[in-house]
């Protein structure tokens, strides 16, 4: 049995998600991008329609994969930089959310790191590089776990624990979603508060400077899209599974960014996922939270230019791909 201090806030009060985040402070005045995105979809072998975008060119790929109750709009802050910058931009929508079909099957994160294989295949990439944020880190990790290093040049994680539920020897978990009870409490509040539910999310998406007005509703509108009753069974599997066995296996560059101010992660169990996978860098954003790409934007996008140039152009021998340690500076380009 987890110790009760584990599963309370910073206030030794309960703390399920929604409640966890409700706190909102003077907002910030980032402004949402207006993006035009070249809709396009595919089908999945179980016969699922998937919404994705595709700055084409013949440039290193880059597949940016969301997080929980996302889409691929969350990156509009960084598919224009990064695709005028030399680079082959991807986005997805997973099934059952943004403007992908709603099949309300396939409730397992193995299955959505299964659609972005097929994504690759269909779109023919040769390394890629794949940056996945919250939940997509555990996409990716599932995805290496079972196809290795298939059409792959190195991966990214954003602001994510290597194992959300904390058990004996693991006090690393996520503070408002640490054990079931908690899991049981969110899908509570997406069935009978969503609306406030998303507002929470999105304050829980920052880091020190709150969002605007303007972007809760922008969030708030994107997260309404998404089959909520999907994303809670989704979220059952996700909060579940523990990498810790498989990151030491990741034979690849790997890019692990953190939020300094995340509201979501303990500190600890994200900078683990950079301290154990054998070819990794942590990059901290300090004043930044989960959505630190969004808040962070030309910091991040000048990062992930770096990063996927980088493993893109390697040619040697080396299972693990260039060593990160070259690419140190990193924390130190603002």
């Amino acid at each position: 049995m987890l110790p009760a201090l584990l599963l309370r806030n910073a206030r030794g009060n309960p703390a399920p998600l929604a409640r966890l985040f409700s706190s909102s402070p003077s907002p910030s005045s980032s402004p949402v991008p207006c993006v035009n995105h070249n809709d396009q979809f595919f089908r999945t072998n179980d016969g699922v329609q998937l919404r994705f975008t595709d700055s084409g060119g013949d440039g290193p790929p880059l597949v940016l994969l969301h997080g929980w109750t996302a889409n691929g709009r969350w990156f509009d802050k960084n598919t224009p930089f990064l695709s005028e910058n030399g680079l082959r931009v991807v986005t997805l929508d997973y099934r059952g959310m943004g403007d992908s079909e709603k099949p309300g099957h396939g409730t397992r994160v193995s299955r959505i790191s299964k659609d972005v294989k097929e994504l690759l295949d269909y779109l023919a990439l040769q390394k890629a590089t794949l940056i996945g944020t919250s939940m997509g880190f555990t996409v990716i990790s599932l995805y290496y776990e079972m196809f290795q290093k298939h059409r792959l040049a190195g991966v990214g994680f954003v602001d994510q624990t290597a194992a959300q539920f904390m058990k004996p020897g693991w006090e690393y978990g996520s503070p408002g979603n640490c054990a079931r009870e908690m899991v049981i409490d969110l899908q509570a509040e997406l069935k009978y508060n969503p609306s406030n539910f998303a507002r929470a999310v999105a304050t829980g998406g920052f880091g020190v400077t709150p969002p605007t007005e303007e972007e809760y509703k922008w969030f708030s509108r994107e997260f309404m899209k998404c089959d909520l009753e999907f994303c809670g069974r989704l979220m059952e599997d996700h909060a579940n599974l523990d990498m810790r066995d498989l990151i030491p296996h990741m034979k690849l560059p790997v890019l692990n960014f953190l939020g300094g101010s995340t509201k979501c992660h303990n500190f600890d169990g994200m900078a683990y996922i950079g301290e154990h996978a054998p070819n990794a860098l942590n990059v901290t954003y300090d004043s930044f939270g989960h959505w630190l790409y969004w808040e962070d934007a030309d910091r991040f996008n000048k990062h992930v230019l770096e990063f996927v140039n980088y493993v893109h152009k390697y040619d040697g021998d080396d299972e693990l791909g260039p060593p990160m340690e070259q690419l140190g500076y990193l924390q130190d380009v603002v």
